[in-house]
């Protein structure tokens, strides 16, 4: 029979970055948020993919090169099939060894649980200490910068909780992804709320779009500092 710590084995091999967050620690909180099923357990698992490193470097082409467009649309759907399927995986091996896990899968859903809204996986991250919000709104890490895809588990399963604590923002006075923005969505204000848009973005793509450029964006997502070079 797998264990706990086999379990956390798998994880670790499975994923490029993984936390455990304690969501009693802030249920108050979540639930407001969410709504009382989003802590029907007191643990979640944060997985991170990366994403392909050749791909995001491409980017800022996207906009004028057909094969550089859906080579990173590709990218991004494809590492959702990934990482759901591994939260997947991970759910089946932790309930097989008689604990509750429910996966909320990139979409932040699942039908197994009634949430207000649909689950940022930046929530578990940020309290699982794995980074920080950027101005972008995007979660940024120190060893992959925003370059990942992400997926949380809630379960019962006893695991140590590894960090636990949500980290200090370490943008700084950064503005690469408000000088890189085409649409303007990022502005000076520090806190992620106040300082991205995402009206703006959207109907920014979605004019693009019309004009008939193969725009993904993800410009914000590129230019971070954090992540360019692993």
């Amino acid at each position: 029979m797998t264990n706990l710590t086999n379990i956390t084995k798998i994880i670790n091999k499975k994923s490029d970055l993984y936390g455990i967050a304690n969501f009693q620690k802030n249920k108050k909180e979540l639930v407001n948020e969410y709504g009382e099923d989003i802590c029907k357990y007191p643990n979640a698992i944060s997985i991170a993919i990366k994403l392909n490193k050749e791909i995001i470097d491409h980017i800022p082409e996207t906009k004028e090169n057909e094969e550089y467009a859906k080579n990173y649309l590709d990218e991004y759907f494809n590492s959702h099939k990934k990482i759901n399927k591994i939260a997947d995986e991970i759910s089946k091996q932790i309930e097989e060894i008689g604990y509750n896990a429910i996966p909320i899968y990139v979409s932040g859903e699942n039908e197994k649980i009634n949430l207000t809204k649909r689950f940022s996986h930046k929530t578990t991250a940020n309290l699982a200490g794995l980074g920080w919000l950027g101005r972008n709104a995007l979660f940024i890490t120190k060893e992959f910068g925003p370059r990942l895809t992400w997926v949380t588990i809630l379960t019962d399963a006893p695991f140590e909780t590894y960090q636990d604590k949500p980290l200090d923002p370490l943008c700084g006075d950064c503005t690469c992804c408000m000088d890189i923005c085409p649409s303007g969505a990022i502005t000076h204000e520090k806190k992620p709320s106040e300082s991205y848009n995402p009206k703006v973005c959207g109907n920014y793509i979605k004019a693009e779009s019309e004009k008939g450029h193969s725009i993904a964006c993800g410009l914000c997502l590129y230019i971070c500092p954090h992540g360019r070079n692993e």
